[in-house]
């Protein structure tokens, strides 16, 4: 199942139209709705959602294509974030499709059919979202940073004494800002969510924040994008913790920001 994931959310027009919806789900739901519409078992209200979504798709695709995205290229990063809030929709086909089969024959048949059915549900459930959570948060270089931010946020929440929100909001075309602090830039923002503050965006270490760091949590040995060296005329050392991996992270204050 997952090399069929992979194949299918390879293509940036495929990960558009099924790999952004949750591929388990969103398979049978094209199918479905495919059929029915060819058919013309549909009623105007199942036709009208059909065109909403459908159109929603499109709309997003044309916005993304006079961005200067290329949906014939190969490059898939960040299109789930922006074709997957429509999954919801095609969704419904499979809640059809289920509960049709929930009704269908009876005695001992409709017994089994139904504990299939939920076997098939518990698979998804465990398979493809607790295991993956799990993976993903699991092991790796993201399990290192996130234990290590949960390590420094109580640090973090009792030394920071400034301002909880920017007296300015700036944006950039190219990433999306609060004007949440305190602004803590890090590995995977982790840091900076657990305390409720500010990135640096998805686009870290390409200098596109509007904001200039409150912190700069680093990882001992591999750096922070690109930066190896934390200018000591700019940041004071506040504490060190350890990730889940065991490795040292420091946790710098910029220079300008109020200490207790």
């Amino acid at each position: 199942m997952q090399e069929v994931i992979r194949n299918i959310t390879h293509s940036p027009l495929w990960m558009a139209l099924v790999g952004a919806h949750f591929v388990v789900y969103a398979l049978p739901a094209w199918i479905v709705a495919f059929i029915r519409l060819m058919t013309r078992r549909t009623g105007k209200g199942e036709r009208i959602l059909f065109v909403f979504f459908t159109g929603a798709l499109s709309l997003e695709v044309m916005q993304l294509s006079i961005d200067g995205f290329r949906f014939f290229g190969e490059e898939t990063w960040g299109l789930p974030r922006y074709f997957g809030v429509f999954a919801p929709l095609l969704w419904i086909w499979v809640a059809f499709i289920l509960s049709s089969a929930w009704q269908m024959f009876s005695g001992w048949r409709r017994i089994v059919l139904r504990g299939l059915i939920l076997a098939g549900l518990a698979w998804v459930l465990i398979s493809q979202n607790i295991l993956t959570l799990r993976r993903f948060y699991g092991y790796g270089a993201r399990h290192d940073a996130i234990v290590a931010a949960q390590r420094i946020a109580p640090v973090i929440r009792s030394d920071y004494k400034g301002p909880m929100r920017q007296s300015v909001r700036k944006t950039t075309l190219a990433e999306y800002f609060s004007n949440r602090r305190p602004v803590v830039f890090g590995d995977f923002a982790a840091a900076a969510w657990m305390v409720r503050g500010q990135s640096e965006g998805a686009l870290q270490g390409r200098g596109l924040c509007p904001y200039e760091c409150d912190y700069l949590f680093v990882r001992v040995g591999s750096g922070y994008g690109g930066q190896n060296v934390v200018d000591s005329s700019k940041y004071s050392y506040v504490r060190s913790v350890r990730g889940g991996l065991g490795t040292e992270w420091r946790l710098f204050r910029r220079r300008h920001v109020p200490s207790p």
